[in-house]
């Protein structure tokens, strides 16, 4: 199956996602592996979560702002365990899961106990370090607390992206470009700064994106990322300097960019740290190359420490998961502190996906940012997000 096969618009063909289940069972049989129990969160919890998108990878399921647990025995579909009533019914009309129960907070934990085969003995666990307190302690007294952790495998299945994923993730991106094309008018439209938010989160919907949020900060001095409606009540005025950042998911699929621009004009200093910013980006494409060595990817989008400086990750791997798991670690957060160099850092290759967004926030002066999804080929890296990166003007 081609990009040009894949309808978008559809959720991910059933076919598919029975090859990606057939696969992991065929791994779990090699393993001596009984059963398999794959946590959750919904996507409501957005770049806050990333075990959704082991459940968005391998059945397409989002119960939103409810937990969720897959239950995938050596043999035979797939059963599934929800903490929220109305999602069960949900999941029970798809028509697509062996059963499907239901248990609110600790007593989901229940559920999941009972989805497991009798005679299961050796059980294998993917999201524990997101399973709430209240939910682990039942199933630790049933011996959650000895199943085998099987993050890696599904790290290693999810880390190179497949033509469907990809065909979600370039569209994903072209939601992203139509937003930036948006933003121009809507800074002249009269509307407070979170009103445009809201409106270009609609435009994303839309669209098709099932998930929105943007970060825009907007005036002469930029000063951070500003999500909030009540960080947002100012109206763009002529001179000022805008950033806008945005993430969103289409089918289970992020997107994710960046740009900066200014309204009629740009200041000396916003010109000056662009450019800044505009280098580091350049570096980090160019470094992105098969084989590479993505710490050195990360450090190129880095600055050492200044006065006034304020940066925040350079970039990171995405997928299902905002901040995908493989190739996240190598962009470690400058104001978290001085990171311990990775003993064994990850390795570009051909099928990962990125998300490239250098970015410079200096105390008095200024803002900028150039954020862009990336892909890794075997002819280097190419782009999936097309918009201009260059400093805009509105």
């Amino acid at each position: 199956m081609t990009s040009q096969d894949i309808a978008t618009s559809l959720p991910v063909p059933p076919a598919v996602l029975e090859a990606r289940m057939t696969s992991l069972q065929d791994w779990m049989n090699e393993q001596g592996i009984d059963a398999l129990v794959v946590f959750g969160n919904g996507s409501a919890l957005a770049m806050a979560t990333r075990s959704h998108g082991n459940l968005r990878y391998l059945i397409d399921w989002d119960a939103d702002f409810a937990q969720s647990a897959l239950v995938l025995s050596a043999h035979g579909a797939p059963s599934l365990a929800i903490g929220n009533v109305f999602y069960g019914d949900f999941a029970r009309e798809q028509r697509r899961f062996a059963d499907v129960r239901f248990g609110k907070g600790p007593a989901l934990a229940k559920e999941i106990l009972g989805l497991l085969r009798s005679g299961a003995k050796r059980i294998g666990i993917v999201g524990r370090d997101e399973i709430p307190y209240g939910l682990w302690s039942e199933l630790a007294k049933s011996g959650a607390a000895d199943w085998i952790d099987c993050t890696p495998e599904l790290v290693r299945r999810r880390a190179i992206k497949d033509e469907v994923e990809l065909a979600y993730h370039r569209d994903a991106g072209r939601i992203c470009d139509a937003m930036f094309e948006r933003l121009g008018p809507a800074l002249r439209s009269g509307k407070q700064v979170h009103e445009i938010q809201a409106e270009l989160e609609y435009l994303a919907r839309s669209r098709g994106a099932e998930l929105c949020r943007t970060w825009l900060t907007v005036g002469p001095v930029p000063d951070r990322c500003r999500f909030g409606r009540e960080e947002n009540r100012t109206v763009p005025r002529e001179g000022d300097q805008a950033l806008l950042g945005i993430m969103l998911m289409l089918h289970g699929h992020w997107g994710h960019a960046i740009r900066t621009g200014a309204i009629g004009h740009a200041t000396p200093a916003a010109e000056r740290l662009f450019a800044e910013v505009s280098d580091l980006h350049r570096a980090m494409f160019e470094a992105l190359t098969p084989g590479a060595d993505l710490s050195v990817v990360g450090n190129a989008g880095a600055l050492p420490p200044r006065p006034g400086l304020f940066q925040f990750r350079s970039g990171h791997a995405i997928g299902h998961s905002y901040e995908d798991p493989a190739g996240t670690p190598e962009f470690p957060q400058p104001y978290e502190g001085v990171a311990a160099p990775l003993a064994n850092p990850a390795r570009a290759q051909p099928g990962m996906l990125f998300e490239l967004h250098p970015n410079i926030f200096v105390e008095n002066e200024g803002a900028a940012s150039i954020g862009d999804m990336v892909l890794v080929t075997d002819a280097g890296p190419e782009y999936l997000t097309r918009h201009p990166r260059h400093l805009l003007i509105f």
